[in-house]
């Protein structure tokens, strides 16, 4: 028996949202597809921040944990992930990029913003700049440097490339709705087909593994209890 054919119909697609209609699939199918984005899809986030001046009323703690949570834009295939061997190691230049913040406030007080912080690679920003960090007072000063590293939503929500990952059912039983809302890491419809690349390795891993033929060899012949 012949598997279904899947076929994709977009019905909106923008740079940071897609909404597809899914046919000729499962509910399990779509949402293996929705997990493996929100635990898969590995993103850039800040890991680890080193302060050197604090004036804000923000505890040190409170303020990496914001700075963690802030999206940046990852330039696909520049980085390794963390957990990979080459990652876990030694130090490579593959593993990790560098942030900074150095800001004085002045006579008056002033809010620090994500646009501030600086990366050593120009192809990692923060995708929005509004974003408030803290608030110096006057005379005050933040500065700090960030270690950012590539990891996967399984390991922490601030490396989740998507905001929003669902989808809805239809009258038709094979039939779904999928909407995906990127976090402006990287394109929603990049997120989408690296989560398909990575459960296409998955499965291709499966099969080079357990071979039908090697199934037949071992219990050929056999048959199971009733």
């Amino acid at each position: 028996m012949k598997p279904a054919k899947l076929d994709v119909e977009v019905i909106r697609l923008s740079e940071e949202y897609l909404e597809a209609r899914l046919k000729g699939c499962s509910e399990a199918f779509v949402n293996t597809l929705r997990r493996t984005i929100l635990e898969d899809v590995p993103t850039l986030a800040i890991h680890e921040v080193f302060i050197f001046e604090n004036s804000s009323p923000m505890f040190d703690e409170v303020l990496s944990h914001r700075l963690g949570l802030i999206p940046l834009r990852t330039p696909r295939g520049k980085y390794l992930p963390m957990d990979s061997p080459e990652c876990s190691e030694g130090s490579s230049e593959k593993c990790f990029t560098s942030l900074s913040i150095d800001v004085s406030s002045g006579d008056a007080p002033l809010t620090v913003y994500s646009k501030e912080l600086v990366c050593r690679d120009k192809d990692v920003y923060p995708v929005y700049g509004n974003i408030p960090i803290t608030k110096l007072p006057p005379n005050g000063r933040l500065r700090l440097e960030a270690i950012a590293r590539l990891g996967r939503g399984k390991m922490h929500a601030k490396w989740q490339p998507a905001s929003l990952a669902t989808f809805s059912f239809t009258e038709s039983p094979d039939t779904f709705v999928f909407k995906l809302e990127s976090t402006g890491a990287m394109p929603a419809l990049e997120v989408l087909l690296q989560a398909v690349e990575i459960l296409r390795d998955k499965f291709k891993t499966l099969l080079e593994s357990v071979t039908l033929s090697e199934v037949e060899e071992k219990h050929g012949g056999e048959e199971g209890d009733a």
